[in-house]
């Protein structure tokens, strides 16, 4: 019976081991987003799946990508915002992924280019990174910013 029991905590130490996602770097990757003040956790490092549904270049080097969640995952993980203003969809950012051409802010991705994978428009993906309310003026929508991994997954 010990040996089982020991088996057991092995096994569902591994799975939760295999699961578990990881926002190593987030700390420093905040020193480069735009205006951060704006933004506020709300659940935390979270890894997410779906498809990308439109995906924007932004004026202060990050791409503004919507992901429809796959079927499963929490619904608080979008709000009404996301519904009104995002298509129902959770917007993930890349930052300093492209030319800044916003004055403001330039300073956040002086000297600094996130290396990420940048999947395209109806890539299945899993992604990471903090979850977070854009509290900017016209914003109020949740979001993964920063992105910590991107990873493409088979259709």
């Amino acid at each position: 019976m010990k040996a089982l029991l020991v088996f057991l905590f092995f096994v569902s130490s591994a799975s939760l081991t295999g699961q578990a996602q990881t926002c190593i770097g987030s700390v420093t990757l905040m020193n480069h987003v735009y205006n951060p003040d704006r933004l506020q956790e709300s659940k935390g490092c979270i890894t997410v799946t779906g498809v990308i549904v439109k995906k924007t270049k932004e004026r202060d080097g990050d791409f503004h990508v919507r992901l429809k969640l796959d079927s499963g995952q929490a619904s608080d993980l979008i709000n009404a915002k996301n519904k009104s203003k995002q298509d129902g969809a959770l917007v993930f950012e890349p930052i300093c992924v492209n030319k800044v051409t916003q004055k403001s802010a330039k300073a956040a991705c002086k000297e600094f280019h996130q290396i990420i994978s940048l999947p395209n428009k109806d890539d299945r993906v899993e992604v990471t990174g903090i979850h977070m309310i854009d509290n900017e003026a016209n914003h109020g929508w949740l979001e993964i910013h920063p992105v910590t991994k991107i990873k493409k997954l088979s259709p």
